[in-house]
């Protein structure tokens, strides 16, 4: 049986172009609730580093998009990163929403395979959810 983490925004600061881990919240039993939360933040370290800024108006970095990925044991990713949801979109800006969420499935998508720990991967954990908050907080 496959378990899973669910994931909820909940940190407080946010680097700007970067991606975050939310805050786990078991689902069912499996892994350490520690470990997964280091492991998330690992697995946004390094895809934070292949965000590129898209071309947008400035209203558009209040944007933040949350993406659900899963990834193999070995860091690859399994299907494509799914839009979870965004917050900060305006009227002034919604048009630019389309542009935010790609430059964040990019980043995951250029960032691959990542470093995962496999011990938690073997317990269930292979899907979490990252924030990628440009305007420096979500």
């Amino acid at each position: 049986m496959k378990r899973r983490c669910a994931l909820i925004p909940g940190l407080s600061a946010l680097l700007a172009g970067c991606a975050t881990p939310s805050n786990p919240v078991a689902v069912a039993p499996g892994p350490d609730r520690a470990a997964v939360l280091r492991a998330t933040q690992a697995a946004a370290e390094q895809v934070r580093r292949c965000y590129r800024h898209p071309k947008v108006i400035r209203a558009a970095r209040a944007i933040s998009t949350t993406l659900v990925v899963r990834y193999a044991a070995d860091g690859t990713l399994v299907g494509l990163p799914a839009v979870a949801r965004q917050s900060g979109v305006t009227p002034d800006n919604a048009v630019q929403a389309g542009r935010m969420a790609e430059a964040a499935s990019m980043a995951v998508l250029r960032c691959q395979p990542i470093q995962l720990p496999p011990e938690l991967h073997a317990r269930g954990w292979d899907e979490f959810e990252l924030t990628f908050s440009p305007g420096g907080a979500a």
